[in-house]
């Protein structure tokens, strides 16, 4: 039942990410609220865990 649970999380998280990464950053279906972050910034550090590094 556990092992069911943390499934389900997971396909849970894949969905709200690619529907993130189907919308246009003009008009996302969700708010950077929902993921708990409070600006786009935040966001993209959620999206992208391994960004690449500037100079």
């Amino acid at each position: 039942q556990y092992e069911a649970h943390m499934k389900a999380q997971e396909e849970q998280r894949a969905a709200a990410a690619s529907a993130a990464a189907a919308t246009s950053a003009g008009s996302p279906i969700f708010t950077y609220s929902e993921f708990g972050l409070d600006d786009p910034a935040e966001f993209n550090n959620f999206m992208n865990q391994d960004p690449p590094t500037d100079g």
